[in-house]
């Protein structure tokens, strides 16, 4: 028999909010801007789950040009400001996540994310579950930050317990939290996290009803296609098509 965990502990970004698409898009519009096509394959395997210094970093892999890379080191804030115009027209956390995190509140939850405060803390506030966690580790709390164990260690810390299960869907959040201790499990859309958290504590599910497939942004030409539980979605933008230069 499975034993339940402790604390529930979840990342923010592509496992309660559907924001990855959001973050890709920003990028996206601004390396088109430089003549670079960015990929959503390309933005999974360089840039999810990271910090922008570590994207800006991963920047000659998709066009070895130090005057490129410069000009967009320049135009950091632009991402973040772009994804918050994004959100604020349509919340990128679904309504199943929302109940399912109002219908743990006996358990001891913890919040581990590469995002800053700033731009989390309202997305919670706008759904209503910002009192929902006990502890959080944001972008700015840890010394060293995902892949590095150094977040979770400290959740942990904050938490006070000594073992609880991770909800990640990065490579960099999987190997962070697995090297402080952790049992990890991936989360390959937020729209399948509800039924892998309900899983895993052994509580009875929701009613059964139809998700949409995702909450991509207001500019996404059409939604992605993919199941609920085991196919990851892939957001596309038809409108961004430069020619590499």
């Amino acid at each position: 028999m499975t034993t339940k965990p402790e604390a529930p502990i979840f990342d923010f970004d592509g496992v309660l909010a559907d924001t990855e698409p959001l973050y890709w898009k920003a990028w996206a519009v601004i390396l088109a801007m430089h003549g670079v096509q960015f990929s959503w394959e390309e933005y999974c395997q360089l840039g999810k789950g990271v910090q922008d210094e570590i994207m800006l970093q991963a920047i000659p892999q998709l066009a070895a040009n130090p005057v490129l890379l410069e000009k967009v080191r320049l135009e950091r804030p632009a991402p973040r400001a772009m994804v918050e115009g994004f959100w604020r027209e349509k919340l990128p956390i679904g309504e199943a996540t929302i109940e399912l995190l109002l219908s743990l509140r006996g358990y001891p939850l913890g919040l581990v994310t590469s995002s800053r405060r700033t731009a989390v803390v309202p997305m919670l506030e706008a759904a209503g579950i910002d009192g929902c966690f006990r502890a959080a580790v944001f972008a700015e709390d840890a010394i060293t930050r995902k892949p590095y164990p150094a977040p979770y260690l400290l959740v942990q810390e904050r938490l006070a317990v000594s073992s609880g299960v991770v909800f990640e869907d990065s490579d960099a959040g999987v190997e962070s939290a697995t090297r402080a201790g952790f049992e990890v499990l991936r989360v390959p859309a937020p729209q399948a996290l509800p039924g892998i958290v309900r899983r895993r504590l052994g509580l009875a599910s929701s009613a059964a009803r139809v998700m949409p497939c995702c909450s991509c942004g207001p500019c996404l030409s059409r939604p992605c296609e993919s199941s609920e539980e085991t196919q990851e979605h892939r957001p596309v933008i038809e409108y961004c098509k430069p020619a590499r230069g």
